[in-house]
């Protein structure tokens, strides 16, 4: 098997991977993080936290670097267009993960004070639906199902 084929096969596993979690973390269970109370919050947030990591952050990582090498090394039927694309927003949630959610996170682990808390979540579901979800993770996803559509309409000839 040739490496365009494997990093391609890679980039659509991590691709539907980091998408289907993100959207699970954010959209599905972010605001279910104020109906923990007060005195639980920091244990329970530490708890789920110190498993976001190894189950998210490693394969959002991963899909970035997979996605850079697919500029040069990528099926002859996706658009190279539409790999910058997915690469250039991939990269964008991986820096926005890094140096906004995850200081963020951080810091519901130390919070006891229930108010602070329910701001905070507020201010990282905000932040998350207009920023990484909605613009950065749609059109990364239209994008893969775009280029998931060029290989299967080339591989179909």
């Amino acid at each position: 098997m040739e490496i365009r084929n494997i990093l391609t096969v890679a980039y659509f596993f991590l691709a539907i991977y980091v998408f289907g979690g993100g959207v699970m973390k954010n959209l599905v269970f972010g605001e279910s993080w104020k109906l923990v109370s007060a005195e639980d919050l920091p244990a329970v947030h530490k708890s789920v936290f110190s498993r976001l990591p190894a189950y998210f952050v490693s394969f959002l990582s991963l899909l970035v670097l997979v996605n850079i090498l697919l500029i040069w090394f990528h099926h002859p039927a996706i658009s190279t267009s539409l790999i910058v694309i997915t690469a250039a927003f991939n990269l964008f949630i991986l820096v926005l993960t890094s140096r906004l959610f995850l200081p963020m996170d951080k810091q519901l682990d130390t919070q006891l004070d229930k108010a602070k808390s329910a701001e905070l979540i507020d201010r990282m579901v905000m932040y998350d639906r207009y920023l990484r979800t909605i613009p950065s993770g749609c059109i990364t996803m239209v994008a893969t199902i775009m280029m998931l559509y060029q290989v299967v309409s080339a591989s179909s000839r």
